[in-house]
């Protein structure tokens, strides 16, 4: 994709579905297991009213996608920024992470892609919003 990437050019999008069991995951793997994402009883007292993801974990799909659509080049120093959570994933939640190239520039003799980002529910509402700025390779 980098070779030909253009502004205006849409990312392929990812679909995932959350359920609790791959909340429970995530904390195994993070080490984190707040209540707030791995206890239905105490986040349903919380102003949540239940569980939700963790924060990281929307990054990750962010990651992924930028991975997918960059390969090596995000490895070689691409980077997530301006990320806000606007809207929290829950179990049950069918997001699609989802990108578009809104700038082409080149620095310091390196080509970048500069993408905006999200993550979108089911309904339509953002859950995380925020830009992927990746290096591209000018050849192959």
């Amino acid at each position: 994709m980098p070779a030909h990437v253009k502004v205006g050019d849409t990312l392929p999008s990812l679909e995932k579905v959350i359920s609790q069991e791959r909340i429970n995951r995530w904390a195994e793997l993070s080490g984190d297991f707040n209540l707030l994402h791995v206890d239905p009883a105490y986040a349903a007292k919380t102003p949540f009213k239940g569980t939700i993801a963790h924060g990281p974990m929307s990054l990750a799909f962010l990651n992924e996608l930028m991975m997918l659509c960059f390969g090596m080049d995000w490895l070689s120093g691409g980077i997530l920024a301006d990320v806000r959570f606007v809207s929290p994933v829950r179990p049950g939640d069918r997001i699609t992470v989802k990108g578009v190239v809104t700038a082409i520039s080149n620095r310091q003799d390196r080509r970048y892609a500069e993408c905006e980002l999200f993550v979108e529910k089911q309904d339509g509402t953002k859950a995380v919003v925020g830009r992927g700025i990746s290096p591209m390779r000018t050849s192959g």
